[in-house]
């Protein structure tokens, strides 16, 4: 069956992507509400009054105990902000997957896989990704679909991996191309050609309708993955339009790229991590904390639609508001142009199994609303607040949790003087 061969994600990616879901940025009411008003509202919070639980409450420089992988962390945002959107590659892919990423070491991208087994990227044999390849330096995944619904359309999912030189990718390319697909039942995948990218290595699976590319470009390693679900569904067999896809993900990645300059190995650890000056008022995520996005680091207004589940919608009101950056940690920071703006850009439930809850003591303006449907992956409670030009997001399975989070980070936000 299809369904044995979905890619499984870790439940954090699953809660985070259902609660996500079924929040939209949308616009209120905010005629009336000047700088001055802002000012006031922002302010007759009392901080000493809030549970904060053991979360932070006051900015902190971003420090990692780890230098390099925080570097190569560093370096990979900085590709997610120059890599194209599936959108970019593809009008049709407008439904965001969430997805790795950045992924600092190429270890990351394994995950559990059925049958016990792991599994690189989903699909992909893990043999040759346990370790980093040489010369590697940073890598960033994106993904979507064309339509919502599982069983309909393609997905596709189109990744960068920096290295030191022309070389190291193009072995990377070829070592990891020689391994294959996991073999489960179907084989390890057969070679394909591609006459437009003829270095490329291409491997399908005929019985999936799957194809994965592993094209070496300078410094690059571009990995796509086309995955037509609808055409398995019909058993219709479609290589060419396989490979068609792949070439223009290829060609518009390897575009978008031509801006970027790789960093070499040697100069990573001179990267700001916090480039914006924004993650020092993000909230810390805990260490082994599963409940926020898995990873600390800030995006610009462009890598950050990548991460969001409707980039169509997102664009326009990042447009519309000024968002230019957004951080990640223990939830999700977005900055705005100005207070009006932040106003403007607020997560709301708009789904029918969402409710709202009361606000957390002494924090009358976050919204909270708890889920009450039938999926048990969805994360139950959510809550967002602004505060001046910032958007702040948390989600938890506690209520308390959630509350602790949404006002440790305003009284953050707020001690941010």
């Amino acid at each position: 069956m299809r369904h044995s061969f979905v890619r499984p994600r870790s439940v954090r990616l699953r809660l985070r992507a259902a609660a996500a879901a079924i929040l939209v940025v949308s616009a209120v009411a905010t005629a009336g509400c000047g700088s001055d008003s802002t000012a006031a509202e922002d302010d007759s919070v009392d901080l000493h009054g809030l549970d904060t639980g053991s979360y932070a409450t006051r900015p902190v420089a971003y420090t990692a105990a780890d230098a390099t992988v925080a570097a190569r962390n560093a370096e990979s945002l900085r590709l997610g902000n120059a890599m194209p959107l599936p959108m970019d590659i593809d009008p049709a892919l407008t439904h965001n997957l969430q997805v790795l990423h950045p992924f600092p070491n190429m270890s990351d991208v394994l995950e559990d896989g059925i049958n016990g087994r792991r599994s690189a990227f989903g699909w992909l044999d893990d043999t040759a990704f346990a370790a980093n390849p040489p010369g590697f330096t940073a890598g960033f995944e994106a993904a979507a679909r064309s339509n919502a619904d599982h069983n309909l359309g393609y997905q596709l999912t189109d990744v960068v991996m920096t290295f030191d030189s022309d070389s190291d990718a193009a072995a990377a390319a070829t070592t990891y191309a020689a391994n294959g697909f996991q073999d489960l039942g179907s084989g390890k995948g057969e070679p394909a050609q591609s006459s437009s990218h003829p270095t490329a290595a291409l491997i399908w699976l005929p019985d999936s309708q799957f194809l994965t590319a592993f094209y070496p470009s300078g410094q690059y390693l571009i990995l796509t993955m086309a995955d037509d679900y609808e055409n398995h569904e019909e058993t219709i067999s479609d290589l060419p339009d396989l490979i068609a896809k792949s070439d223009k993900a290829i060609e518009v990645t390897v575009d978008r790229l031509r801006s970027f300059r790789p960093t070499p190995s040697d100069q990573l650890t001179a990267l700001p991590l916090d480039p914006q000056g924004i993650l020092r008022l993000a909230l810390p995520r805990p260490d082994g904390d599963t409940t926020a996005d898995a990873f600390d680091g800030t995006l610009d207004a462009h890598g950050a639609l990548q991460t969001e589940l409707d980039p169509t919608l997102s664009h326009a009101s990042f447009d519309r508001d000024g968002v230019d950056a957004v951080s990640y940690g223990a939830g999700i920071l977005y900055r705005t142009r100005d207070s009006a703006a932040a106003k403007d850009l607020v997560l709301a439930s708009a789904d029918r199994f969402f409710r709202r809850i009361d606000s957390p003591a002494g924090l009358p303006n976050a919204r909270c609303v708890k889920y009450h449907g039938p999926d048990v992956r969805m994360f139950p409670f959510v809550c967002s607040v602004t505060y001046g030009r910032y958007v702040a997001e948390m989600w938890s399975r506690q209520q308390q949790d959630v509350f602790q989070r949404i006002s440790a980070q305003y009284a953050m936000l707020a001690n941010n003087k």
